[in-house]
């Protein structure tokens, strides 16, 4: 990793020159940023969003990389810049390296949060993936590292501290728990479309999610949209479960969407090393 202004970036794919350019990039008034520390939420959360800008139409993302329709701001400035209003912009950013205008301007950020400890374990299988970082020793190994911040994009403390203590009105908070919430107990073609509206789960992250950027859509399209944002949909897609990027992950050590469950820490963490977390 080589850092940029105090933060941890991946080689090869992050550029200094590129970072160096996001603090002038040009923000406009209806760009919608989502913003998460990795293995959050992000691309459950590109996903929904590029969904929702197409009303549940699902056709138009087939055979797309998410990036495309929702692409990162510290990698794709150039397409980003190309792309025609309304904008959606994915980044893992702390608030300290975005844009100087996001100060200024009336576009909105999604902040999706996650809970550390299944953050960090989502993140030591990513950490065993990627061919560009050292595998960790070992679980405690990583786990020193993650609360030292000495990982990809740094301390996670940090991260969600510098954002909170920066929140605004245009900032809509969500979490990766609230989205899961009885999700998993429930399948979509069960649901009558009125049924789908009153669930405290997914549908409902949605409807407040339209209602933060101003989109008008019908209990069809929302349905439409959590159909196509289960676990087993974006897993089931190349595209979304990014099998196109053997170049960067090492695909026989796992899949990029791995389990994408609520408390899977409690299968890795030791009683002692909790205690330790929790105490942090």
């Amino acid at each position: 990793m080589f850092k940029f202004r105090g933060t941890f970036f991946l080689p090869d794919i992050y550029k200094p020159e590129i970072l160096e350019q996001v603090e002038d990039f040009s923000v406009r008034d209806d760009d919608v940023f989502i913003v998460t520390y990795p293995k959050s939420g992000t691309t459950w959360m590109q996903n929904i969003m590029a969904l929702v800008f197409l009303e549940g139409d699902v056709k138009p993302l087939e055979n797309v990389v998410i990036s495309q329709k929702v692409p990162w701001l510290e990698v794709q400035l150039n397409v980003i810049q190309a792309m025609p209003s309304p904008r959606q912009i994915s980044s893992h950013l702390p608030y300290h390296l975005m844009p100087k205008e996001i100060r200024d301007k009336s576009s909105k950020v999604i902040y999706v949060m996650r809970n550390p400890k299944d953050t960090l374990v989502s993140f030591y299988y990513f950490y065993n993936m990627v061919k560009c970082l050292d595998t960790p020793k070992d679980f405690q190994d990583f786990l020193e590292k993650f609360i030292n911040g000495q990982v990809f994009i740094g301390s996670w403390f940090e991260h969600v501290r510098g954002w909170q203590e920066n929140s605004h009105p245009n900032m809509l908070w969500l979490t990766y728990e609230e989205m899961k919430k009885n999700y998993i107990r429930v399948r979509t073609q069960d649901l009558a479309v009125s049924d789908c509206a009153c669930l405290q789960d997914l549908p409902a992250v949605v409807w407040k999610i339209c209602k933060f950027v101003g989109k008008h859509l019908t209990e069809e399209q929302v349905l439409e949209v959590v159909k196509h944002s289960s676990f087993k949909a974006m897993k089931a897609n190349p595209s979304v479960n990014k099998e196109d990027l053997d170049s960067v992950f090492d695909l026989t050590k796992g899949k990029f969407m791995r389990k994408g469950k609520v408390g899977d820490w409690k299968n890795h963490f030791t009683v002692a090393q909790n205690e330790w977390f929790d105490t942090v």
